[in-house]
């Protein structure tokens, strides 16, 4: 039998001074220690300024979806687990009394790793990797001998048509500003290319979990239909690396990660050229968002 073990693990809220942030890891393991269930969790960032309980609207909802998976057995599969994890979130909803077309209600995504089930599974844009070995002589990805055999990476990163469209609004706009003398790092603290789009990111939610070319799927208590399940099966696969998109992409290691998302954060702390968003990175943050990340590597039985 294969088995699992964590090889890297990291998490980090953009906020240093203030509190959790709105990612969560969840690690679980069964009562002999073998791995049950590893997840990255992101909380979508809260635009009602609501307070849940000292926590914001995308923390809440991403501890309801750790909570859920901690309670879920070994063999609950992704359709059990996505119809558990909105049932707990309905209760939620309820809990504190949202209504059911609330725009700006709690919710997440998440990438989920079933290690005795050989499966990953996903709502939402949370990026996965999967590695499969590949020829010992051939090239190593980052360089890094920590990562054993070389390995061939399929990835899978996360994200969604109505965020590329906004993303390239916004970019629109402050390229504007900028070819009209405005200042990086004014521009990067006030962000007018956020509010221009914020009207519209208070509203996407009406587009969650619905079909069309701006559908998308998200954790919010409301059903996820099947099409916005993402399955991934794990024959074959050695390593696994699941990543919120506080990070570019899901690298073959936290160092590569680490050191790509500062490169950028760096060269364009806008974010509107080579990976133009939704935001910027604030003044004196090293990072535009929480960033969480998780390697996995399988052991021969």
């Amino acid at each position: 039998m294969r088995t699992w073990s964590v090889a890297e693990r990291h998490s980090v809220p953009k906020d240093r001074q203030g509190g959790a942030g709105e990612d969560r890891l969840v690690v679980l393991h069964d009562r002999h220690g073998a791995l049950r269930c590893v997840a990255v969790v992101d909380g979508a960032t809260d635009k009602s300024g609501r307070d849940y309980g000292g926590l914001s609207g995308g923390a809440r909802a991403a501890e309801q979806v750790a909570g859920t998976l901690a309670r879920l057995p070994a063999d609950a599969g992704p359709e059990w687990a996505v119809r558990e994890i909105t049932a707990d979130l309905a209760r939620l909803r309820a809990r504190w009394g949202i209504a059911n077309d609330d725009l700006v209600a709690p919710c997440a995504v998440a990438a989920v790793m079933l290690p005795q089930q050989e499966v990953v599974w996903r709502v939402g844009d949370v990026h996965v990797a999967l590695a499969r070995s590949a020829e010992e002589d051939a090239p190593r990805p980052d360089g890094g001998a920590e990562l054993g055999p070389a390995s061939c990476w399929e990835r899978h990163d996360g994200d969604k048509l109505l965020d590329r469209v906004l993303a390239q609004a916004r970019a629109a706009f402050l390229h504007c500003l900028l070819a009209g003398d405005g200042d990086v790092s004014t521009l990067a603290a006030e962000d007018p290319g956020r509010a221009l789009i914020l009207p519209l990111l208070r509203r996407q939610s009406i587009l969650a979990n619905r079909a069309g070319p701006y559908g998308y799927g998200v954790l919010d208590g409301r059903r996820v239909p099947e099409r916005f399940i993402d399955i991934f099966p794990l024959d074959g696969v050695d390593q696994v690396v699941l990543a919120s998109d506080g990070y570019l992409s899901a690298e073959p290691s936290l160092a590569s990660a680490e050191r790509r998302l500062a490169a950028s954060v760096a060269t364009d702390p806008l974010r509107i050229d080579e990976h133009p968003a939704t935001k910027a990175v604030r003044p004196g943050a090293d990072s535009f968002d929480d960033r969480t990340y998780v390697r996995l590597i399988r052991h021969p039985g």
